[in-house]
């Protein structure tokens, strides 16, 4: 009877120790906060990504119904701080009104992403700083650095102040189409490509905030809110 009763203590220790192990993995999410452009911009990503699937066979984000976006801040939050987080955003877009913002060009990164970069004007660098100071406070601490970015000290400091390494001076604004993929595809792409109407500057806006959970690279599928910025 010992022995049975033993056995029956063993087993529900592994269940509440596995039920606490799977409480304690979903203590932070990965939030992605961003600008949402105009439609004009958002047409023109949508477009590229349908081309690049049927010349180069390449699945980009906008093609694949994700969310057409300009990261602002991204970082880890302690799970039971998205009510903050969506107050302090909503707090800010209630109080900024639409701006304008232009795309300037294509672009394949050094590890093969392929971006469509937007302007890093005024307005845009204040709206990623001010979500970076209102935020920031509220992340999950870290002392981890990629690798990558050992050899960049702004990076590594921006990492350890604030959990992402694109703030402040090193934000660099743009609309992911896709992730590490095939650079000779990107290139015949580019090629084909740099005089077609996605491919040059577009003029337009920036006209929402929203938030959304990111996944690994950064794309958030469907975002949590979206909050419109004021009208002019």
């Amino acid at each position: 009877m010992n022995e049975k009763l033993f056995l029956l203590f063993i087993c529900f220790t592994f269940l509440f120790s596995s039920a606490a192990d799977c409480a304690n993995a979903k203590v932070s999410e990965k939030i992605n906060v961003f600008a949402v452009v105009s439609p004009n911009i958002e047409a023109a990503a949508i477009k590229a990504s349908e081309i690049l699937h049927k010349e180069q066979g390449l699945e980009a984000f906008p093609f694949m119904g994700y969310q057409v976006h300009c990261t602002l801040y991204m970082t880890q939050y302690p799970a039971e701080a998205r009510d903050k987080v969506r107050s302090k955003i909503k707090r800010l877009a209630d109080g900024v009104r639409e701006f304008r913002v232009s795309t300037t060009g294509l672009e394949i990164t050094s590890g093969n992403w392929f971006f469509i970069n937007l302007e890093r004007n005024r307005n845009l660098q204040a709206l990623s700083d001010a979500v970076v100071k209102l935020l920031s406070p509220l992340r999950v601490p870290s002392d981890f650095i990629p690798d990558w970015a050992k050899s960049m000290p702004n990076k590594v400091e921006y990492i350890s102040k604030y959990g992402s390494p694109n703030v402040f001076d090193e934000f660099n604004p743009h609309l992911t189409l896709t992730a590490s993929t095939d650079g000779e595809k990107l290139a015949n792409f580019l090629e084909t490509h740099f005089e077609s109407d996605f491919a040059q500057n577009i003029s337009g806006e920036i006209i929402a905030i929203g938030y959304g959970i990111a996944d690994r690279n950064g794309q958030i599928e469907k975002p949590i809110e979206i909050f419109p910025l004021r009208h002019k």
